[in-house]
C-alpha cells in the first residue's frame, strides 16, 4: 500500500473515531476522552486493542490487518465466535471497503470505555462481557446497523459467490489431474 493510501485510511479512521468519541462524551460518559490513538501500520501488528493506558483510555488499530482494498464484491466480517451470530452485535457481510475498520474501531472504543467505567466504578468484569456488551451495542447501533444492507440478501450473494469459486476450484482441479494423467501415460 502507497504512503497515499495509507494517509487517506490514516484520514478516514481519524475522523470515524473522532464522531465515535463524541457521541460517548454526549451519551455515554461526558468526561470520556480517548487518551491514546495510535494507527499501526506495521504488517506483524495482527490484532487492535482498547484499553486503558498509562495516560488514560485508548485504542491501538492495526492498520495493515485492516484496511483492504475491495472490488465492491460481499465479503463477510466476522466477530468472537462467542457472540458472532448476534443480530445486534456479531459479525455482518457488507461491500464497504471501510466497514471492517469502523467496526473493529467501535470494538475498541467499547473496551476503552468498559475500563473507562472500571476507573469510575470500581468494578470489572469479562473483556467480553455485560459491561463491555452493553458499550458495544450502544455504538453499533449508532454507527453500525443502520447503515448495513440487508443482511440475508447480501448472505445469499455470499454464498453464492463462494458457490462459484468452490466450483471454479474442483473444475481447475480436475482439469489438473486430467493433465497430470496424460503426462504421466
Amino acid at each position: 500500500m502507497t504512503g497515499l493510501e495509507q494517509a487517506r485510511w490514516n484520514f478516514f479512521a481519524k475522523m470515524y473515531i473522532k464522531d465515535v468519541e463524541a457521541f460517548a462524551i454526549k451519551e455515554i460518559f461526558p468526561k470520556f476522552k480517548l487518551a491514546t490513538v495510535n494507527l499501526d501500520w506495521s504488517p506483524k501488528r495482527r490484532s487492535s486493542r482498547g484499553g486503558m493506558y498509562a495516560d488514560g483510555p485508548g485504542i491501538n488499530m492495526a492498520m495493515n490487518h485492516l484496511c483492504k482494498e475491495r472490488d465492491g464484491n460481499v465479503y463477510r466480517v466476522y466477530e468472537y465466535k462467542s457472540f458472532d451470530s448476534d443480530p445486534l452485535i456479531g459479525g455482518f457481510y457488507t461491500r464497504d471497503k471501510h466497514d471492517r475498520l469502523r467496526m473493529v474501531i467501535v470494538h475498541e472504543i467499547a473496551h476503552a470505555l468498559q475500563y473507562y467505567s472500571y476507573k469510575l466504578n470500581s468494578f470489572r468484569c469479562k473483556p467480553h462481557g455485560p459491561a463491555w456488551k452493553n458499550f458495544y451495542k450502544r455504538l453499533r447501533q449508532e454507527f453500525i446497523n443502520p447503515r448495513l444492507e440487508d443482511q440475508a440478501e447480501l448472505k445469499r450473494e455470499y454464498e453464492n459467490m463462494i458457490k462459484k469459486i468452490e466450483s471454479k476450484n474442483t473444475f481447475e482441479k480436475r482439469i489438473t489431474q486430467t493433465l497430470q494423467r496424460a503426462a504421466s501415460k
